[in-house]
């Protein structure tokens, strides 16, 4: 039987506020480990979606291996409480909709007055909305369409002349195994959304690579996330039991997919839909 990422990790104890020892959480493992090998440090970086289960997860993963960062998303409040969590340099926050092509060409100029630079771009921003093609509406298909794919594109179209300009930089788009086989759950609007980001990335990377811009994307699998956790628990183990590990994964693990995709150790990297899926799907 394969071994639980966590289980493989050293398993070192830690008090809680009452002195308590207790197992540490797979989050606080994660970034221990990321913060002992800081990748990102010196490295500025804009990541939307930012408010949500696996963006909130990211910012700090990348805070901790050393990353300046811009966060983005449409939940003010949600984004203002991520803020307040995050230790080292202050993050710019930004409660926009990063849909909208001209409020993420303000915003990347705000975060390069704010921090000078910018070394990279996660689009996190994102929607799931499951539901048959009968019940797909018209709004229902924008909405979609605009969160999950509009939004990749108005984050490049932002940073990716600059980044040409200065000769360096790096994009991390998020796919989907269902942008690239198609939508287990009844979401053909979603698979469409995100086949597009796929396609997105590869002609961008086509365009910027002459340049030393890197575009990658990251299609994650079944994650534990709040989304998922809305359906049954047999549900959840029916998930994790699709995957070769046998288990889901966690909002952590795509994270530290991001931090290797923004660092130097994949300065050959580019072009590439980066599986994170446990095997779900090969």
């Amino acid at each position: 039987m394969t071994t639980p990422m966590a289980n493989r990790y050293p398993q070192p104890r830690t008090a809680d506020q009452n002195g308590q020892s207790r197992q540490p959480s797979f989050l606080e493992q994660t970034l221990d480990l990321v913060s002992g090998q800081p990748l990102l440090r010196g490295k500025v970086i804009i990541l939307t979606g930012a408010a949500g289960g696996i963006g909130r997860v990211t910012a700090q993963v990348l805070v901790a291996a050393g990353a300046s960062l811009t966060i983005v998303d449409r939940e003010g409040p949600a984004l203002r409480d991520l803020a307040e969590l995050l230790i080292g340099d202050e993050p710019l926050t930004e409660p926009a909709d990063a849909s909208d092509s001209a409020a993420f060409r303000a915003l990347t100029d705000r975060t390069i007055r704010r921090f000078g630079t910018l070394h990279g771009l996660i689009n996190c921003a994102g929607l799931w909305d499951p539901r048959p093609l009968e019940d797909i509406t018209p709004e229902a298909w924008v909405n979609t369409i605009n969160a999950s794919l509009q939004t990749a594109f108005a984050g490049c179209q932002a940073v990716l002349p600059g980044m040409v300009e200065r000769g360096s930089g790096s994009i991390v788009n998020f796919a989907s195994t269902a942008g690239e086989y198609g939508s287990i759950r009844p979401a053909a609007h979603y698979a469409a959304a995100k086949a597009g980001v796929i396609g997105l990335t590869k002609s961008l990377a086509r365009e910027a690579g002459p340049s030393g811009v890197r575009v990658n994307a990251i299609s994650p699998g079944p994650i534990d996330t709040a989304a998922l956790l809305a359906s049954t628990s047999q549900a959840q183990d029916s998930i994790g039991a699709r995957t070769l590990l046998g288990r889901l994964g966690r909002p952590e693990e795509i994270a530290a997919a991001c931090v290797f995709l923004l660092s130097d150790l994949s300065s050959f990297v580019t072009g590439h839909v980066l599986r994170v899926n446990g095997g779900a799907l090969l």
